[in-house]
């Protein structure tokens, strides 16, 4: 193995150790979040996000979410009693019906996102300034390396 396969296999090591922990920590602050100071339940955290995300149909939702139709239609009854979701007819098909968040689910949303921030914030604060910069290279390094290729 050469240098350059070395040094290549030591960062991909690196990537892989690092970011799925690092990861798992931060969701599992969001969730947290949302489902003790929010009283929410987690599928209705997950379920509010991708409707917010642009699936607003529950079709699209048990497709995304991996789920089956009546389940979803479940939790989606449960956000809409709850003051989370409406359930919007299109107008060109009364049988199709779009599903939109409240601006309270919006509000619960934002300042879940809000404090998870800080949260991360506080957990990088001890960094130097050369660390926070180096780091936001290190995130522009991987993004790019890992942006979806152009269609």
């Amino acid at each position: 193995m050469n240098p350059t396969e070395s040094s290549l296999d030591k960062a991909v090591d690196s990537v892989l150790d690092t970011l799925p922990p690092v990861w798992d920590r931060i969701r599992s602050n969001l969730r947290v979040g949302a489902t003790s100071k929010f009283d929410i339940s987690l599928e209705q955290f997950h379920t509010l996000r991708h409707i917010r995300k642009g699936f607003c149909h529950t079709g699209a939702l048990a497709e995304k979410r991996q789920i089956s139709r009546p389940a979803i239609s479940q939790a989606v009854a449960v956000l809409v009693a709850r003051g989370l979701v409406t359930r919007v007819q299109e107008s060109g098909d009364r049988r199709l019906v779009r599903l939109e968040l409240t601006p309270y689910a919006n509000e619960v949303l934002d300042e879940n996102s809000r404090q998870n921030r800080v949260w991360t914030k506080g957990k990088m604060a001890t960094l130097s300034r050369e660390e926070t910069d180096c780091l936001r290279q290190a995130m522009d390094i991987l993004k790019k390396t890992f942006a979806a290729p152009e269609a």
